[in-house]
């Protein structure tokens, strides 16, 4: 397999410089659009990113107070036990065992909590990243047919995004970023 590394290589700058030379001589029209920064400083998608905040916020609120209830209860666990451990040995049988089945009872709470709040953590989680996802998609839709607009008015044969990782440099003068941008807060308006 590692003898193939350099083969492979080789094949694919010759296929990239052929593709290059036969885009130069088909004169290919092409843009750039940074989606990720249209994503960061449109209004849509401060607005979408706002939203996720907030909701980002009340749910780590709710679960700081989960928090707290919960550390009451283990503080009456620990209360408890450390009562039984001290004074177990003076009270009588009935008291003991209403003492017993207290701490019994406080544990199957705790218990209870803990897996509840572990729970309300996995389903915040899962809820939050659904939500962004959902925002994200959204925002794209709207932009990508924005992309297609300006591509067709500008009769471009190629737009690529390059937050995407295949693009190592562009000519300011083919970056739509800021065109889009503009063009998807006035429809947001």
């Amino acid at each position: 397999m590692r003898r193939h590394v350099p083969y492979v290589l080789i094949l694919s700058i010759f296929l990239t410089f052929a593709y290059a030379s036969h885009a130069e001589s088909a004169n290919v029209k092409y843009g750039v659009v940074n989606i990720q920064r249209v994503l960061r400083v449109s209004k849509g998608g401060r607005t979408a990113s706002s939203t996720l905040n907030r909701e980002k916020k009340r749910l780590e609120a709710t679960i700081r107070k989960r928090r707290g209830d919960l550390e009451k209860i283990a503080n009456k666990v620990r209360d408890l036990q450390l009562e039984i451990d001290q004074k177990g040995a003076i009270w009588r049988q009935e008291e003991k065992e209403r003492k017993a089945f207290e701490l019994r009872s406080l544990r199957r709470e705790l218990a209870r909590e803990q897996d509840s709040l572990r729970r309300l953590l996995r389903e915040s989680q899962r809820d939050l990243e659904d939500r962004q996802r959902i925002a994200v998609a959204n925002v794209l839709k709207e932009v990508r047919g924005i992309v297609e607009e300006i591509g067709k008015q500008d009769e471009l044969d190629v737009i690529v995004d390059s937050a995407s990782g295949g693009v190592l440099f562009a000519s300011p003068s083919v970056d739509l970023t800021e065109r889009v941008i503009k063009l998807y807060d006035q429809k947001k308006k």
